[in-house]
């Protein structure tokens, strides 16, 4: 999950204070954001590397996801587009949506027994499990008969606190589970009882349940620690047991108090080990803390989460030392006891997941990393609403199930590729970041965060492959200003 970090009314930073700018990467010479032009700017696809190790120059195309010598001759495994990426194209930058979803998102209420510094959501206190909500019978009626759920591979289920509406979770199950779907919890760890583990043990698709705990930042950051409770650990050993139906992360919130990697993952290794789970069985989903307000809304805590000025130097070290030290784990030259994690091994955006795709050429789908663009992924609420995504409130509603036909996404803005984003070495991973509308320093500001975490799992990739160091030349650069890096 992204977590949108809401802030007070502020003075706009300089680009200068947001912008980490410490490479070849031109970005903020060219972007018409930071101008404030907003006007189309030029295409450049093409980023120089040097290898530090031999010197040799290699360049990566953010238009093909493709690696070349500097005489653009291909040195990935080019894997040529087909049917299915055609049809995946066909399905993203809408603000329409599809009834045949591939991905739902259901948002059942804000309700949560935690006051955590940096969430959106602040509908706290009664941290007892709801009733099953009055609509539900409705919406369920609605799903069946305005969508068709036949290819829907994964339902995610939203609060709040996700288990506090575990009366109304089982009827939805009931009714839509079948091989093969992924049923996703959102929650903070605290309601899971047994009950949950017997539920989900029968059902014939599989629950995925992330964890939302921050690790050594977790007290202050979000509340009462629960880990050591007894219920909770015999809860989670009973998940490890049953993998084939039920499986968790934990998903740490990386924020300016919370952002030592190692800190966070030797929390949860110890903690594994010392109450008796399986550390190898567990996956550490980092999540990074950005900055979200919109015109109407100023939000309710202050940027201070956010990792930016000085702070964004010593988080690109720890980052760049933590993937050195998962490479050579991975290589078996030093054990540094580091748990799987979405940086390194999990997903199309991690290290070993990107690098994949670059070394072969695949072409990522050029879709927002939420799917809020994507007609086949759809968001909605137990109201029947459809709305932007589930971690907005209901000025984000843009329809309902029931005129689904009608349904405009609000309060996106997908034109940051032609004013910013086509010229950044890493726009196949950041994909320019969430696309609600926010004013254009808090979309700066998010930017420089993600240029650094993307960055760094850039390099990561051409050290996994390349065995070296890669340095970033420069960026932004076409077809005839590559030309004087030709050998």
């Amino acid at each position: 999950m992204t977590i949108e970090i809401p802030i007070k009314f502020i003075t706009p930073h300089k680009i200068e204070d947001t912008h980490l700018l410490d490479d070849g990467d031109n970005t903020g010479d060219v972007s018409s954001i930071i101008s404030g032009t907003h006007e189309v700017i030029e295409d450049g696809p093409y980023t120089v590397f040097r290898m530090k190790n031999t010197g040799q120059q290699l360049v990566y195309s953010n238009f093909t996801n493709g690696i070349y010598d500097t005489n653009l001759n291909s040195l990935s495994e080019v894997t040529p587009q087909d049917e299915k990426w055609d049809e995946i194209q066909s399905h993203v930058k809408k603000k329409t949506k599809s009834n045949t979803p591939i991905w739902l998102r259901i948002l059942f209420g804000h309700a949560c027994n935690y006051s955590c510094s940096y969430c959106l959501q602040k509908d706290i206190g009664n941290p007892d499990e709801r009733s099953k909500i009055w609509t539900l019978d409705s919406f369920i009626d609605t799903v069946k008969t305005k969508l068709d759920l036949s290819q829907t591979e994964k339902i995610d289920l939203w609060g709040g606190e996700t288990m506090l509406y575990w009366k109304s979770i089982t009827p939805i199950i009931d009714e839509f589970d079948r091989e093969g779907m992924q049923w996703y919890f959102a929650t903070n760890g605290t309601p899971l009882r047994q009950k949950h583990i017997d539920y989900m043990s029968k059902i014939k698709g599989i629950g995925l349940f992330g964890i939302s705990h921050d690790g050594p930042g977790h007290v202050s950051l979000r509340g009462k620690e629960f880990l050591w409770d007894p219920i909770t650990i015999e809860v989670l050993k009973n998940m490890q047991k049953n993998r084939e139906k039920i499986r968790f992360s934990f998903n740490p919130v990386v924020t300016a108090t919370n952002y030592d990697l190692f800190a966070i993952n030797n929390f949860f290794r110890d903690y594994m080990l010392e109450v008796g789970l399986d550390p190898d069985l567990v996956t550490i989903s980092y999540t990074l803390g950005r900055v979200h307000a919109d015109e109407d809304h100023d939000g309710s805590v202050s940027m201070d989460h956010v990792i930016r000025g000085d702070d964004l130097k010593k988080f690109k070290d720890i980052l760049d030392r933590y993937i050195e030290c998962q490479i050579e784990q991975a290589h078996g030259i030093a054990d540094h006891g580091l748990l799987r994690s979405n940086i390194f091994h999990n997903g199309p955006r991690s290290v070993l997941g990107y690098g994949e795709t670059f070394q072969k050429q695949i072409l990522p789908n050029i879709s927002t990393v939420c799917g809020a663009d994507d007609d086949q992924v759809l968001s909605v609420d137990v109201a029947g609403n459809v709305r932007t995504c589930p971690h907005v409130d209901d000025s984000f509603i843009s329809g309902t199930l029931n005129k689904l036909e009608d349904v405009v996404i609000k309060k996106v803005d997908y034109s940051r590729y032609d004013k910013h984003c086509k010229v950044c070495p890493v726009y196949r991973l950041c994909k320019s970041n969430c696309p609600i509308n926010v004013p254009d320093f808090v979309f700066l500001t998010n930017c420089a965060l993600e240029k650094v975490w993307n960055k760094a799992i850039q390099r990561g990739a051409f050290k996994a492959i390349f065995g070296s160091d890669a340095e970033l030349v420069e960026s932004g650069l076409n077809e005839t200003t590559i030309t004087k890096y030709r050998s």
